[in-house]
């Protein structure tokens, strides 16, 4: 009987554990709305580049530009009431590709699993990167974003100017925004460190095997007895 509880834990924890390891990032997007009619998340606690002034003390490097108005390549990302009003980033600048790498004093500052940005006139070419240590550890494209048929960069459409919030990605401490066209525009970028919730899949499994477990027990007990 002792041998059969110890197969049943390892069992529980074995599959706990395979059930979490098998989960990829999933995507929503729920935003705040600001007063004049832009986006940013509605996570609490997390840290947001505004790219205005009281921007956070990230390091930029590459090929981008921070632009408060539309230009030949680059539009403002687009709200509910109309286009982004304040400083956005724009990838690449001056070039036909380019990329930008943002790394804060001390990395991050921490290790992030959840990744929100105003995404302005969504493109099939858009992509991000997630680093850690160096090393990529998760990547996500405009196709993957939003659906492929509707990420075609139109640049007033709600269906490509939205908030979106990439929640389980692997622990990142930078991350690189990536565009082999123009352009790549992007607003109030947020990062956070979100505990995972246990997927419904893994809960049934600890509650199939905690009973299993409460069974052996009682039948255990009632040969003592």
């Amino acid at each position: 009987m002792k041998k059969t509880l110890i197969l049943l834990a390892c069992a529980m924890f074995s599959m706990t554990m395979s059930a979490g390891i098998a989960s990829a990032y999933s995507i929503d997007y729920q935003r705040q709305l600001l007063g004049n009619g832009g986006f940013t998340t509605n996570v609490t606690g997390a840290l947001v580049e505004t790219f205005d002034a009281t921007s956070l003390n990230w390091n930029w490097s590459g090929d981008y530009k921070i632009r408060n108005t539309s230009s030949g390549i680059s539009a403002q990302p687009y709200g509910l009431s109309g286009v982004d009003t304040t400083n956005f980033i724009s990838v690449p600048n001056n070039s036909s590709s380019g990329s930008v790498t943002a790394v804060e004093a001390v990395n991050l500052g921490s290790l992030y699993n959840y990744f929100g940005l105003w995404w302005g006139s969504v493109d099939t070419y858009n992509k991000i990167e997630f680093y850690k240590n160096g090393s990529l550890v998760d990547s996500i494209t405009g196709t993957q974003a939003i659906s492929p048929s509707v990420a075609n960069g139109n640049q007033t459409a709600p269906s490509t100017n939205l908030y979106v919030n990439i929640y389980g990605l692997k622990d990142f401490d930078s991350f690189k925004l990536i565009s082999t066209n123009y352009a790549f525009e992007v607003d109030n970028i947020a990062v956070a460190n979100i505990a995972p919730v246990p997927e419904p899949g893994t809960m049934m499994l600890l509650g199939v095997g905690m009973l299993g477990l409460a069974v052996f027990g009682k039948r255990r007990m009632n040969k003592e007895a």
